[in-house]
């Protein structure tokens, strides 16, 4: 409600911002205390550095005839791929030019770095912004903090991006709540192939159960038995807790885009698509990254950061990159030496079917797109259509592999980062106008997927 209510205020007082970053804070408010929480570091420290300021007026407003509570702003650990927590820290009060704590305005601080809640089994899940918001939906759905709002909520994304690892933790989290609820995690096929006896009377599987989260929702394509006892036990799901019954949740997972739905039969389908649907997106480099780390603590592995990187670029799944450790420690422990970078070579080459392009294969799509020699393109010349290829180069493999600027420098030829800050930073300007470079590089991103 009080998001809601923040959002309104938003719109009045600033049209061109419609609050939808109000949707990953958790708010909880707590007496005279307003507690905010954050999905993750990063997006912490974006809230921090745009949105702290807005959001404290808007509380302002919202609270103009009552007292503003103390505002607690919960630091978010930056992750177990780094072994710790980074200090992140918003100013603790906002200040005038004379250094007093502004008035109307609550003093702010930090609690401690570790997670609110150790246990919390969505700490595990390692993402950045680009995955924010099916993150915090799921939790606050987990949380039971969503009510009926969220309900269905369908999870679709690609195979390995963590579909069912949010699955588990959202069951696992439901499950130690202290209200008790009666939690079904099961594949769809398997929950619908069994002939239990509510599929007469579906109303009694409610009485038994009050959340059902469903792997695999794809798999019923083609089954019209199954989607149809699915329908039957949708249309029963109690939609409020009246009566002294309380309302149910239904999960779902789907591998693929929201549009593999439509394999589905048409009543499944109209089903899930009322409800939320969120896409949980690939893994980019950065997020691979602090997932092998976290990994290799895990299993007390040491590798070099350029090995974790190199075994990083080589995959864009989690199960894959899981894959890849196991054969890399089990071949340290049979042959009991130092990891090679031939020996990585060799480990990654065999069996790995997802291979993520690197710098010098996007680099050759650019030049076969422009016509242009990729040795070209890589050199030092500064003729118009080479530098553009390199621009071009430069930019979709910072988007596509997420590397810092300097290892970009590098990839390059040895430039500074200062020229590849420049070059990615001119495409993005070509890139509003020019709509011939906009299907261009629209198209080579498809190519280098």
């Amino acid at each position: 409600m009080l998001k809601n209510e923040l959002r309104d205020i938003l719109a009045l007082q600033k049209a061109d911002d419609r609050g939808d970053w109000l949707e990953s804070l958790t708010l909880r408010h707590d007496g005279h205390t307003l507690h905010v929480g954050f999905p993750h570091f990063y997006f912490a420290a974006w809230f921090s550095q745009h949105k702290r300021d807005l959001f404290e007026q808007a509380l302002s407003c919202r609270f103009a005839d009552a007292q503003l509570p103390h505002i607690e702003y919960e630091q978010p650990a930056l992750g177990p791929a780094l072994g710790h927590a980074q200090a992140w820290a918003p100013q603790h009060a906002a200040r005038d030019a004379t250094g007093r704590q502004g008035s109307g305005m609550a003093a702010r601080s930090v609690v401690s770095a570790a997670p609110k809640n150790e246990n919390d089994a969505f700490t595990a899940f390692i993402a950045n912004a680009k995955n924010a918001f099916p993150l915090a939906a799921a939790k606050e759905i987990a949380e039971q903090r969503a009510g009926v709002a969220y309900n269905p909520f369908l999870l679709c994304g690609r195979s390995g991006t963590g579909k069912s690892h949010i699955l588990r933790s959202m069951a696992a989290t439901l499950r130690k709540s202290q209200t008790g609820n009666r939690v079904i995690l099961a594949s769809a096929a398997r929950f619908c192939a069994d002939s239990p006896a509510w599929v007469r009377h579906p109303e009694l599987f409610w009485q038994q159960c009050d959340v059902l989260l469903l792997d695999d929702i794809q798999d019923l394509a083609g089954q019209s038995a199954w989607q149809q006892k699915l329908v039957s036990c949708m249309d029963a799901c109690p939609a409020a807790s009246t009566g002294g019954r309380r309302a149910g949740q239904m999960v779902f997972a789907c591998t693929g885009q929201p549009q593999a739905l439509k394999t589905l039969d048409e009543r499944l389908r109209s089903r899930l698509e009322s409800g939320l649907v969120v896409e949980l997106m690939e893994p980019d480099l950065d997020v691979r990254m602090r997932y092998l780390q976290a990994m290799c603590k895990e299993r007390n592995m040491s590798l070099s950061r350029d090995q974790l990187l190199f075994i990083a670029q080589r995959c864009s799944q989690f199960r894959l990159l899981q894959g890849l450790l196991l054969k890399v420690a089990a071949f340290c422990s049979v042959t009991g030496c130092d990891l090679s970078q031939a020996d990585l070579e060799n480990i990654v080459r065999t069996g790995v079917a997802d291979k993520t392009p690197g710098c010098l294969e996007i680099l050759g799509e650019v030049a076969r797109a422009m016509n242009l020699r990729a040795e070209d393109v890589l050199g030092g010349k500064r003729r118009p259509d080479l530098v553009l290829a390199r621009q071009v180069s430069m930019y979709i493999c910072r988007r596509k592999l997420g590397l810092s600027y300097p290892e970009l420098g590098r990839a390059f030829g040895g430039k500074d980062h200062s020229t590849v800050i420049h070059a990615i930073k001119k495409i993005k300007k070509i890139l509003v106008s020019d709509k011939a470079l906009q299907q261009m590089v629209t198209e080579l991103e498809l190519k280098t997927q």
